[in-house]
């Protein structure tokens, strides 16, 4: 790894983490952030968990757990928008502070975050997602239809999109309308996601990347 690489910073932002865990995709991120720290890159992962807040390091790599302080919401897309403005601003005084060049976003809960910021962040964007509303409950609603708007405005901000299966692809392609140029379908299930991920990180901020 070159000099150059080694001054990467990546941000991780996840609504689970160690010892928050709500699927393996806890575990998977530990794993990711780790496995980017020797290989030299600077970590931060961003996070909430229901029973702690704060800045802790560990591992070499900076662990911010956003406050949890709405805790009667009227649904769990609620509790995401409340949550929103808290994981911006740690993630704002990230940008602020240190050198990042890429950000990465797992799972749907997390993509209002990438609004009203859209395409103004200089940094790489990278979402990770195993499901969207139209896979979840495909009902015509007007609460359904704005989740999908904003999942969808969001996505095409996206630099670089990892679906978790061949369906959700072709999904995201044909109602979503996003680029299948930035579209890698990457299964949670891989065993090798970590180096997966991790490699194409590397492309990505090379500027190498390419539909495989």
């Amino acid at each position: 790894m070159t000099e150059n690489q080694q001054k990467k910073g990546v941000i991780l932002v996840s609504f689970e983490y160690p010892p928050r865990r709500l699927s393996n995709l806890s575990d998977i991120i530990q794993k990711l952030a780790r496995t980017l720290i020797t290989q030299g890159y600077n970590v931060w992962i961003v996070t909430f968990d229901d029973w702690r807040s704060g800045i802790e390091k560990n591992n070499k790599m900076t662990i911010v757990r956003i406050p949890y302080n709405v805790p009667n919401n009227i649904s769990f897309f609620s509790n995401i928008l409340n949550l929103k403005s808290a994981y911006q601003s740690a993630i704002a005084s990230i940008i602020n502070t240190h050198d990042i060049n890429l950000i990465h976003f797992f799972e749907w809960q997390t993509l209002p975050l990438l609004i009203p910021w859209g395409e103004k962040l200089v940094q790489k964007i990278i979402v990770s997602i195993s499901n969207i509303q139209l896979t979840r409950d495909s009902t015509f609603s007007p609460y359904n239809n704005g989740i999908m708007k904003i999942e969808q405005m969001s996505l095409k901000t996206a630099d670089l999109i990892f679906a978790n299966s061949d369906n959700l692809a072709t999904k995201l392609i044909a109602n979503y309308k996003i680029s299948e140029e930035k579209m890698i379908v990457q299964s949670l299930t891989d065993r090798k996601i970590v180096s997966k991920i991790s490699d194409y990180y590397t492309k990505i901020l090379d500027d190498k990347i390419t539909n495989e």
